[in-house]
């Protein structure tokens, strides 16, 4: 435990080659992608509240980026490429993972009040505007 306090710990340029969790860190990886893949799904063809479909818009590219990410750090893991191979660009990772999500889901409320608040000032204000021509 001691080890992982260390700082040395994180910057060593080549870590231990044996690395344990390759195929757990597959998993992670790959999963992200495909919900990334069906998130975007689900909000192209299924999520029908407008409000919803453009705060959840940049979410499935980010699920995707991140799988990427991860099988990226995972390759250069398992390649023993120095510096690329660090353990603190998983903690770099993972935390913009967590920044990102933790604030979709304590933001989502909040955003969705404003957004419905400004649609209904916007639908006042139009009321009286003529109709489009088609």
């Amino acid at each position: 435990m001691e080890r992982f306090l260390t700082l040395q710990y994180y910057l060593t340029p080549l870590p231990n080659p044996n690395f344990q969790y390759t195929k757990l860190t597959l998993l992670i990886g790959a999963l992200l992608i495909l919900c990334g893949f069906a998130l975007g799904i689900y909000r192209k063809k299924y999520l029908k509240d407008a409000i919803a479909k453009k705060i959840i818009k940049i979410y499935p590219g980010r699920l995707r980026l991140y799988g990427f990410l991860v099988l990226l750090l995972l390759l250069f893991r398992e390649q023993g490429i120095p510096f690329l191979s660090m353990r603190l660009w998983w903690f770099v990772v993972l935390a913009f993972f967590l920044y990102t999500f933790l604030s979709l889901a304590f933001g989502y409320r909040k955003a969705y009040r404003k957004r419905k608040k400004r649609m209904k000032s916007n639908a006042v204000k139009h009321k009286y505007l003529p109709k489009k021509k088609r």
